[in-house]
């Protein structure tokens, strides 16, 4: 396997993991309740839409895995971001008494 190969597997690992954490967040009914979590969800459509053609492009091999490792990472900050507005609104203490 040569390296553009090695490259273009770990680019559609990146977008694979971005995509379907971004489908278990819609399964789940994950949505964002606060205004970071909004921010953050907006900044990951507008970066997928930004560079969904650079990414599609055949031409720009080398440029696929730095925008799918990016937009995996915005997806994660998104995610955790939603995670933890969830836990805070939680009207369970995280540590009942016994």
């Amino acid at each position: 396997m040569n390296s553009d190969e090695s490259e273009m597997r770990a680019a559609v690992r990146e977008l694979a993991s971005a995509l379907e954490m971004m489908l278990n967040l819609v399964r789940a009914d994950a949505l964002p309740t606060t205004p970071e979590a909004h921010r953050l969800m907006r900044e990951v459509m507008v970066f997928l839409d930004a560079s969904t053609d650079r990414i599609a492009d055949p031409d720009r091999l080398g440029e696929i895995l730095p925008l799918a490792s990016a937009l995996n990472r915005l997806v994660i900050s998104a995610r955790e971001q939603i995670l933890d507005d969830a836990v805070a609104a939680s009207p369970l203490p995280d540590h009942p008494e016994m």
